[in-house]
C-alpha cells in the first residue's frame, strides 16, 4: 500500500488572512514545538481583493507562508476532532469574523535525504530551506494524516496525506487544493 504525500495550496480565488502588523509575520513561523500556553493571539485582517479582484469568503484562508492552517470555527468544528492529535489549536484576533490557526508539532524524520533535491542554508548546512523533488523513507511513514520534516527545524510547509485531504473534499470546506509531492508521477 503506497501512501501519497501532499502540500497545502491555497485554492485559487479565496480570501488570505493576513497580519495587520507585518512585524506579526514572524510570530506565525512555527518550529513545531507546542506555543499554546505563551500564545497571544495575532491581529489579523482578511485580504479580499487582490489585484482588483474579489477574492471569495472560505473556510480555510491561505495565510501566505504554508507554515499553519488558519481556519473558521465553523472549520475547526467539521475536522477539529480529526486533526487536534497533530497539533494545536491556536486563536487569532479578527475584527471580521472568527479565526484560528492550526500549528502542526507532529514531526517525522521521513524525508530521504540523499534521494531528494534539496536547497541547503548556507549558514547551517543541516537546515533544508526548500525541497525541489521530494523523497521519502516509507517504513518512517505512519498513518498519520498531518506532519512536519525535522530538516526544516518544522519551519517548513505543512505535507497531508489522503486521509486527510480526503476529509477536506468531502467537508465541503473551501480554500484549499493539494499539490502531491511523493510518490512522483
Amino acid at each position: 500500500m503506497s501512501t501519497n504525500i501532499y502540500t497545502i495550496e491555497p485554492a485559487e480565488g479565496y480570501e488570505w488572512l493576513l497580519p495587520v502588523d507585518p512585524n506579526d509575520y514572524e510570530h506565525l513561523v512555527f518550529d513545531g514545538r507546542p506555543r499554546g500556553k505563551t500564545w497571544r493571539p495575532i491581529r489579523m485582517r482578511r485580504l479580499k481583493f487582490s489585484r482588483g479582484l474579489r477574492r471569495l469568503p472560505c473556510d480555510l484562508p491561505s495565510s501566505g507562508n504554508g507554515d499553519h492552517l488558519p481556519m473558521t470555527q465553523r472549520a475547526r468544528a467539521k475536522i477539529g476532532p480529526f486533526i487536534e492529535k497533530y497539533g494545536e489549536f491556536l486563536p487569532l484576533a479578527c475584527d471580521d469574523g472568527d479565526f484560528c490557526t492550526f500549528h502542526v508539532t507532529n514531526v517525522i524524520d521521513a524525508l530521504d535525504e540523499r534521494a531528494s533535491d534539496v536547497l541547503r542554508s548556507s549558514e547551517e548546512p543541516n537546515i533544508v530551506l526548500l525541497i525541489h523533488r521530494h523523497a521519502f523513507r516509507p517504513e518512517k511513514l505512519t498513518d498519520d494524516w498531518m506532519f512536519k520534516l525535522p530538516q526544516s527545524r518544522g519551519r517548513g510547509g505543512i505535507y497531508v496525506t489522503d486521509p486527510f485531504v480526503n476529509l477536506i473534499r468531502t467537508s465541503g470546506l473551501t480554500g484549499l487544493d493539494f499539490r502531491r509531492v511523493w510518490p512522483h508521477s
